[in-house]
């Protein structure tokens, strides 16, 4: 514990002026903060410019038939955030598009917000504060859609809501985001998760030093071969119960003597 420390603390001072942080603070990166390469690629985004990236889940060029997704671009999609970096990530997403991870509440719209948010895991390693982190994509299923978008629920805050108008449309205006975008193929992927931990995880300082795993699920959705919307999932209990922070669920329903009476 005392090695893992001590290489935190070495790490935090040799990037003191440049300030990677988690995506949880990623909204206090700024340009000065990032290398020259990396302000050059957020300029170019800012400009307008097309990056050309290549990014592994569309193939629609050069004149032959679209490649649809299967499960290899759904783990190449899922590895590129730690093992391919920020700029790479940015080319598997529409211009228009939605990303949302549900346990971090995070949300966003934009692709230079999407960059500022993961540039800070080009830095992620066995020395750095982010660790390391591993995905593996278990399953996999999806395919074409036709012309199709989000359907909406039309009518008004159900009666049984009153006094909770805040919370409820605080809710319902994260899941309407992007429901109007067309997109013309599905995916949804299940995989699992194992992070190293060199510092506190959502503030937890038990993580550190730790290894921790867990499961969670994605759903994708893609028009032309880039993804329009993508909303992601993942267990915080299980996280959670591996530092002790709560308890295991409770099964004893299971063996409940009331329902299993003869």
């Amino acid at each position: 514990m005392h090695d893992v420390r001590a290489k935190q603390s070495e790490y935090a001072r040799n990037i003191t002026e440049r300030r990677f942080m988690h995506i949880l603070y990623a909204s206090q990166v700024e340009d000065e903060h990032l290398t020259m390469a990396q302000r050059r690629t957020l300029g170019a985004i800012r400009s307008g410019h097309t990056l050309s990236i290549s990014d592994g889940m569309a193939s629609v060029g050069g004149g032959g038939p679209r490649q649809h997704k299967n499960f290899q671009s759904a783990q190449d999609w899922v590895a590129a955030f730690f093992d391919k970096g920020a700029e790479e990530v940015l080319g598997y997403y529409a211009d228009d598009f939605v990303w949302e991870d549900i346990e971090f509440m995070q949300t966003i719209t934009t692709k230079e917000d999407l960059y500022k948010a993961f540039v800070v895991f080009n830095n992620s390693g066995p020395e750095s504060p982010f660790g390391v982190h591993k995905f593996q994509v278990l399953t996999y299923d999806g395919g074409p859609s036709g012309e199709s978008r989000g359907v909406k629920f039309q009518g008004a805050m159900p009666a049984d809501w009153e006094g909770y108008e805040a919370d409820y449309n605080r809710f319902a205006n994260g899941i309407f985001l992007g429901a109007d975008l067309d997109y013309d193929e599905w995916g949804y992927m299940q995989w699992i998760w194992k992070a190293t931990h060199n510092s506190p995880f959502f503030g937890i300082e038990e993580a550190v030093g730790k290894t921790t795993v867990t499961r969670g699920t994605t759903t994708q959705m893609y028009k032309n071969g880039k993804i329009v919307r993508c909303r992601t999932h993942w267990n915080f209990r299980e996280f959670a119960m591996q530092l002790g922070i709560i308890p295991p669920p409770d099964e004893a329903w299971r063996k409940n003597p009331g329902l299993n009476a003869r």
